[in-house]
Formats: structure tokens, C-alpha cells, sequence
């Protein structure tokens, strides 16, 4: 029921690199199992980045007067709706909720997951930050189904640091709530109602019964979160959870224990590979849907050298076509090995 389906296609160059000898030039395209959606998988040798200078940007973002820095959090940071929250700013030992000042959705919130101005990806790591916002951020949408019913589709997500498109380097998390699903999530959504119909089964089940046979890019599938590195790759490094339910506000206390260890073992993994931004997203559909599991990504971002360009271009953000040059099945080989490890 679960297809991998993939193509190489290639053509012969003349290598300036090898005296001009020819050179066979190769792309694996994979088509998602789920969505279909096809992402590139470039076979062009790669090395580790060195790694990032984020000192200039870490004053730069100081000297600029950072809003989510405690002695300016009071005046220059929105507040919530007291009628729909119940307090004007939701706090949770360090996490401070606020409003987001750009609406991405009807209900857009950003949880300041530190009182540091500044945390490296191994300090985030091992404080347990995101999560610790995560779970703020659920706390005040709970509120929000409490009053407005219309609002059915939740998603969590971060941008840590300028590669990644972070505006601002002190750590947070933002939660977007509204009427209206974004693309991929309608798309994951739709297609798992699809494949529940045509199969009487549930495609994320079957997914993680085929992976555990494959042992490709299984990372770990022992505990309630279930860790791979999806097939078709959104990035160079693209790393996937499953959580045991269709929604993230079913998930327990221990289950998010354990999800924030796993998360810390692959930010531990970025931060070796010299890794200085990711974006992640958590993923939700309603209570009690049979055909869907609540889910997550995340992917490293990095400058490129020599020129430090950006590591998205018009494949992605006008084809729609993600490219990875870091086969998935490599990642997955990596973060096998770190998980059998205590750090």
C-alpha cells in the first residue's frame, strides 16, 4: 500500500575539475507517498559547512533593543485579549505568550520561550526550550477552541536564527490558529482521509510498519514517538516525527517527554554538523480522527558559501520542488547511531 517511488535522471558533462573528463550528472527525483509531491535528491559530493559567525548578528540584535528581552517585554510587546484568554500575557515559569504583531492567521501567538536573549542550539537543546513553549503555546489554544469553534486547525512552528528566516534571535515559538488549513497540512489532511477510505487502514500506521521492515531511514520506532527521515526530503536535513494521536492536544505529559529528549538528540546532531538555523512545525488535525497522527519536522537552513546565499531558490519557492543533497537514508544512518548513545 506504500509506494517509494523514484527516478534518476542524468546527463554527461565535461568536468573542469578532472581535466575535463566526462562526468555523468544525476538526480534522483522521489515522488512523497503520501501527497505525491516530488522533491530532488542531488547526488553532488558535499561536505560539513564551517561553522557560522553569529556573534555580528547576536550584538546586532541587542543593539537594536530586542522586545522579547525582559526589561522591554512590558512595553514593546503586544497583549492578548483578556475576554478570549483570561490574562492580558500567558505565562509558564519562563515562557511569556503574547501576540504575534503580524497576523499569519485569525489567532497568531508567539511563545518567548527564554529569558536569555541568546541560546545556542545545544543550549536549547538541553533546557528543554521549545518544548517547554510548545506546551505554553497549547495552553492558550485550548483557550481558543473554548471560544471560537470556527477555529479548527492548529499548527506550532520556529525559525531559530537568521538562516532560517528568524527576524529575531531571542529564542521563541509561534502557534498559528484559524478557520483555514495552510497547503500542506490541508494536503496531508485530505490525502490521509483518501487513503483510509481506499485501504480501511491508516496510511501513518502502514508508513511506520513499512519503514521498521525497510530499516532505511528509521531512526527509532521503539517509544510512542515514531522518528524518520521522510522520503521525499523537504531539505539536506529533513527529520519527521509521529506522535500516537490525531491531535496534539491529546498527547500526554510522558509523551511529550519523551518527544522533548528525541528532539534534543537531533538538535545535538544539527549543532554537530556545524547546522546554524532549522525550521520546525508540529502539525495537528481534530480529536478522535481515525485516518491522521499528529506530526512534526524539522529542517536544517544554512547559509551557502562563498557568497553566503540563501538555501532556497526557484525550485522551492516557485516550483514548489524541494532539493536535498544529503540523501535521507544517510541522515537517518547518523541519527540511528546518536540515539543508541547517552549524551
Amino acid at each position: 500500500m506504500i509506494e517509494f517511488r523514484k527516478m534518476i535522471q542524468s546527463s554527461t558533462y565535461l568536468n573542469p575539475f578532472e581535466e575535463f573528463e566526462p562526468r555523468q550528472g544525476e538526480v534522483e527525483i522521489r515522488w512523497d507517498p503520501l501527497t505525491n509531491l516530488t522533491a530532488r535528491v542531488v547526488r553532488f559530493p558535499t561536505r560539513r559547512l564551517n561553522r557560522l559567525d553569529l556573534k555580528p548578528a547576536i550584538a546586532s540584535s541587542v543593539a537594536s533593543k530586542c522586545p522579547f528581552c525582559e526589561e522591554n517585554l512590558d512595553l514593546m510587546t503586544a497583549r492578548l485579549d483578556k475576554a478570549l484568554f483570561g490574562c492580558e500575557r500567558l505565562t509558564r515559569g519562563d515562557v511569556t505568550v503574547i501576540p504575534n504583531l503580524i497576523s499569519f492567521d485569525k489567532y497568531s501567538l508567539v511563545a518567548i520561550v527564554s529569558k536569555e536573549h541568546y541560546l545556542g542550539m545545544r543550549d536549547l537543546a538541553e533546557k528543554g526550550s521549545l518544548v517547554k513553549g510548545i506546551e505554553a503555546l497549547l495552553e492558550a489554544f485550548r483557550c481558543i477552541r473554548e471560544n471560537d469553534a470556527r477555529a479548527r486547525y492548529f499548527s506550532i512552528n520556529c525559525n531559530y536564527m537568521p538562516p532560517s528566516g528568524g527576524s529575531l534571535v531571542h529564542p521563541h515559538v509561534q502557534g498559528i490558529a484559524g478557520e483555514w488549513p495552510t497547503n500542506y497540512q490541508r494536503i496531508m489532511i485530505e490525502k490521509s482521509s483518501d487513503f483510509f477510505r481506499a485501504n480501511e487502514s491508516v496510511f501513518w500506521d502502514a508508513l511506520m510498519d513499512e519503514e521498521r521492515i525497510l530499516l532505511e531511514r528509521l531512526i527509532d520506532g521503539a517509544g510512542r514517538v515514531f522518528w524518520f527521515t521522510p522520503f521525499a526530503p523537504k531539505a539536506n536535513i529533513d527529520v519527521a516525527w509521529l506522535f500516537s494521536t490525531s491531535s496534539l492536544f491529546s498527547i500526554s505529559e510522558s509523551e511529550w517527554a519523551e518527544f522533548g529528549d528525541g528532539l534534543r538528540k537531533v538538535l545535538t546532531y544539527l549543532d554537530d554538523e556545524n547546522i546554524a538555523g532549522f525550521n520546525l512545525s508540529l502539525f495537528s488535525s481534530e480529536e478522535g480522527e481515525a485516518h491522521f497522527r499528529a506530526n512534526g519536522r524539522i529542517v536544517a537552513r544554512r547559509f551557502l558559501p562563498p557568497a553566503n546565499a540563501a538555501d532556497v531558490n526557484y525550485l522551492e519557492k516557485l516550483h514548489m520542488e524541494h532539493v536535498c543533497l544529503v540523501p535521507p537514508e544517510e541522515v537517518a544512518r547518523q541519527l540511528r547511531e546518536r540515539w543508541q548513545t547517552e549524551y
